[in-house]
């Protein structure tokens, strides 16, 4: 009889295999290089816009060449995918799908419909390659500090150039920041992202840098004098709070988050407090508060018939506008897509959003302690809660920053999972040692005596 068939040892052999090969299969989930730098380079273009402020480069296609970039990059790499699409892209395809189908059943103005939805459907190339290449924590944070950094820069250019819109600050950029509101909740979703970066770094200078833009982004909020704006990030800043400065014990953001409250609110809360008191009095018509109040309600219950009226397919994705009687979008994203995609398309979008909040719950499950997996899903918790919110007053059902983010909170759960899947095979392995170690001196006696076969 050989002591190797000893059940023990046979099982502690089994767990260091299986942790052999977590360690394998982990070091190896880096493929897709192409396609991750393509994602990189698209993020840049979105995000930072350089088109809009580099001379020269208005005439270059740079978000298209990125997309077609890491299509080719994702298509060339497909051999090296293993695992199914998370669930959130499978309901982002179907979004897309269903939204097509809403563009050739419009009853308004197909060929503007068809134009939206391809517009739209580039964001789910993006976001099949951040599922598929973003497999390690250091490629998430290069993304997330892409969007953060960008967004960071734009409100701190547009401080700088200072352009007012009956008083207001808008953005200089075209896109998705030349509205004030839109640029708003850009840069408050984009908020606890930095705010996380500033956790994780480690020199002075760096954690200053973090600061003074996370102070200018909040300046440049109020400045907007977006109401919408300042909703997300009343929800943003208690869900930040929530989870860092009482779940995480970190108390003194509580007094930060105060004094900093109180002096942007003294010195440029003059034309936000003017719009709110506006909202319900006309006598306090702030840059005509009053009335953009009005029309948003107006707007939001015809966009309630239009869905009751095409329940199926909606008048297809655009379309809106011509039908509400103003030439304005619904200020709803909810019912912006149910109106113009049918309801199937306003349940995948819910759904969509629902999946990311659940990806969030699970990470924080496996991510135990202050690990960084935990601080990131803390802050994309504020980020998305934050976007929900401000997304019931604006009209962002088409813009890609929710799908990103949704796309990150997919990328950190994989990422956690598989984590604490390699410490417990760790950890069963050190569990192990010491009851092969008790056997050791037995099977020293066992072939000393001559019983070993």
């Amino acid at each position: 009889m050989s002591f190797a068939h000893i059940p023990a040892a046979d099982a502690a052999n089994s767990v260091a295999m299986d942790s052999t090969s977590v360690q394998q299969r982990s070091s190896q989930r880096k493929p897709f290089v192409g396609a991750y730098v393509s994602l990189l380079l698209f993020m840049v273009v979105y995000c930072a816009r350089p088109e809009d402020w580099i001379p020269g480069l208005s005439v270059v296609p740079l978000a298209k060449v990125a997309g077609v970039l890491a299509l080719l990059a994702l298509m060339f790499s497909l051999r090296q995918f293993r695992s199914s699409l998370p669930r959130e892209v499978i309901y982002l395809i179907l979004l897309v799908g269903q939204l097509f189908l809403a563009a050739a059943m419009s009853p308004v103005w197909r060929g503007g419909a068809v134009q939206k939805t391809l517009d739209f459907a580039k964001v789910l190339l993006i976001v099949i390659v951040m599922s598929v290449a973003v497999n390690t924590a250091r490629r998430l944070r290069r993304l997330i500090l892409i969007q953060a950094a960008s967004v960071a820069v734009i409100a701190a250019v547009a401080v700088w150039k200072g352009h007012l819109l009956l008083g207001r600050l808008e953005g200089t950029l075209g896109g998705n920041y030349s509205d004030p509101n839109d640029l708003a909740l850009a840069i408050i979703i984009s908020l606890p992202l930095c705010l996380a970066l500033l956790f994780l770094s480690r020199g002075g200078l760096q954690k200053a840098a973090w600061s003074l833009a996370i102070l200018v982004m909040l300046y440049m909020v109020f400045l907007t004098g977006s109401r919408g704006g300042f909703i997300a990030l009343i929800v943003t800043a208690a869900v930040f709070l929530w989870e860092f400065a009482i779940r995480a014990r970190r108390r003194y953001l509580l007094v930060l988050a105060m004094l900093a409250g109180v002096i942007l609110w003294q010195f440029s809360g003059g034309m936000l407090v003017g719009r709110l008191k506006g909202t319900f009095n006309q006598q306090e018509d702030t840059a005509a508060s009053y009335g953009s109040s009005e029309a948003r309600q107006q707007l939001f219950w015809r966009s309630v018939v239009v869905t009751k009226q095409h329940p199926l397919f909606g008048v297809g994705p655009g379309n809106f506008q011509e039908l509400s009687g103003s030439w304005h979008v619904t200020h709803n994203s909810f019912t912006e897509i149910s109106s113009e995609g049918g309801v199937p398309a306003f349940v995948l979008y819910v759904l969509i959003l629902w999946s990311g909040f659940k990806n969030l719950r699970e990470t924080k499950r496996f991510a135990r302690g202050r690990t960084v997996s935990r601080l990131m899903a803390r802050a994309l918790l504020a980020s998305l809660a934050g976007y929900v919110a401000g997304s019931v007053f604006l009209s962002v059902g088409y813009e890609f920053f929710p799908y990103f983010l949704v796309a990150y909170t997919s990328a950190l759960f994989g990422i956690a999972k598989r984590s604490a899947a390699h410490s417990k095979a760790r950890e069963s392995v050190s569990q192990e040692k010491p009851e092969k170690e008790t056997w050791a001196p037995l099977r020293g006696a066992i072939d000393s005596a001559g019983w070993a076969s």
